[in-house]
């Protein structure tokens, strides 16, 4: 029984295949053979990577250079495409983040001053505006003038 099918199987005509469900036209058309045009089309393709392929050996041969010139761009090439993605990175940190009330708690939330300041650098999209009203009062501008006339730190080390 299975030699009959088998026989079928690989005798399909154009109309058998019209009659198939996709998946059984699909399973059937990757085991056929390819057409006399797939073919031709196959070889040239593959007579145009040898060609190329013997073209570069012969022109690394001539110039040994050539073959570090295409190294350094591609070194290059592959260098420019590590600086987009990381712009691309920030770029999506920016736009996941616009409120500025969660950038400012993300900053005030990392381990390290310079974490913080390397995560505000990173994630201000737009500059900020500098407020000219002075937002501390008597007891905080007292506070931070104590602290800034200090010269061996006394005042924030406790210890």
């Amino acid at each position: 029984m299975t030699g009959q099918t088998d026989r079928k199987w690989r005798t399909a005509t154009g109309a058998d295949l019209k009659r198939m469900c996709p998946q059984q036209r699909a399973r059937h058309l990757a085991y056929a053979e390819p057409s006399k045009e797939a073919k031709g089309w196959m070889a040239a393709s593959k007579q145009r990577v040898r060609a190329r392929l013997a073209q570069e050996r012969t022109a690394s041969e001539k110039n040994p250079q050539h073959g570090l010139d295409s190294k350094l761009h591609q070194d290059v090439l592959v260098g420019q495409l590590k600086a987009d993605e990381a712009r691309n990175r920030i770029r999506r940190m920016r736009l996941q983040y616009q409120n500025a009330q969660e950038i400012n708690l993300m900053i005030s939330c990392q381990p390290s001053a310079q974490s913080a300041v390397r995560l505000e650098l990173l994630l201000s999209a737009q500059e900020r505006k500098m407020n000219s009203t002075d937002s501390l009062d008597q007891l905080q501008r007292r506070r931070v003038e104590e602290i800034l006339e200090d010269e061996r730190g006394l005042t924030i080390i406790r210890g």
